[in-house]
C-alpha cells in the first residue's frame, strides 16, 4: 500500500471525527493530530526543519486553544440528535467524494500528488463544514485551522520557502490566539 493512501486515509478520518465529535476536547485532540499527520507528510516535501516548525506551530495552536477551555464547565456529553449527527457524516462523505471528483481536474494546473491534493482538499471542505454547523468561536476557529492546514499540505508540495512558512507559522497562531480570546470572551457572557 502507498504511504499516501495511508495519509489520505489518516487526514479523512481525523477530519471526519471533528466534523461529528461533539466534544470541544476531543475536536482539539483531532486538530492536533491532524498537525502530526501534516509534519509526516510535509517532512517528505520540505525539510524536516520547515516540517518542524508547522508541527510545533500547529501543537501551539491547539494547546492555546485548550488553555482557552480549561476551566470551562464541561457537562455530561450533551445530546445531539441523530438526525444532525446524519446530516454531518453525509456531508462529510460529499465533502470526500467531492475530493474525487476534482482531482482530475485540478491535477492540471497544480503539481501535487492527487492523493495529497485530495488530503487537501478534504481538509478545507471539512474545516469549512465544521465553520457552517457552529456558532461557538472555538469550533469556528478549530474549523478554520483545518482549512489552514488543508491549504498548508497542498502549498508545501509547490513552494519550498522558509519565508513562506514563517508567514503560515505567524497566521496560524494569530488565529488560535484570536480564537481562543473569543472562547474566553463567549464563555464569560454566559453564553452556551
Amino acid at each position: 500500500m502507498n504511504l499516501a493512501w495511508l495519509h489520505l486515509i489518516l487526514f479523512s478520518l481525523t477530519a471526519l471525527f471533528a466534523l461529528l465529535e461533539v466534544d470541544y476536547r476531543f475536536r482539539l485532540v483531532a486538530v492536533a493530530l491532524q498537525y502530526m499527520i501534516l509534519f509526516w507528510v510535509v517532512s517528505t516535501s520540505l525539510s524536516v526543519g520547515l516540517a518542524l516548525v508547522k508541527l510545533i506551530v500547529g501543537l501551539a495552536a491547539t494547546i492555546l486553544l485548550g488553555a482557552a477551555i480549561w476551566n470551562m464547565a464541561i457537562n455530561k456529553t450533551r445530546k445531539v440528535p441523530w438526525s444532525q449527527q446524519a446530516f454531518r457524516l453525509i456531508s462529510g462523505g460529499m465533502m470526500v467524494g467531492l475530493a474525487f471528483s476534482f482531482q482530475p481536474s485540478t491535477a492540471a494546473w497544480l503539481p501535487v500528488e492527487p492523493l495529497y491534493l485530495r488530503a487537501g482538499i478534504i481538509l478545507s471542505g471539512c474545516g469549512i463544514l465544521m465553520n457552517g454547523f457552529s456558532r461557538h468561536p472555538l469550533i469556528a476557529t478549530l474549523g478554520l485551522l483545518e482549512v489552514f492546514s488543508g491549504f498548508e499540505l497542498v502549498f508545501a508540495f509547490m513552494v519550498n520557502s522558509v519565508l513562506m512558512t514563517g508567514l503560515l507559522a505567524l497566521v496560524t497562531l494569530g488565529l488560535a490566539a484570536i480564537g481562543a480570546y473569543l472562547t474566553i470572551a463567549h464563555q464569560s457572557s454566559g453564553f452556551r
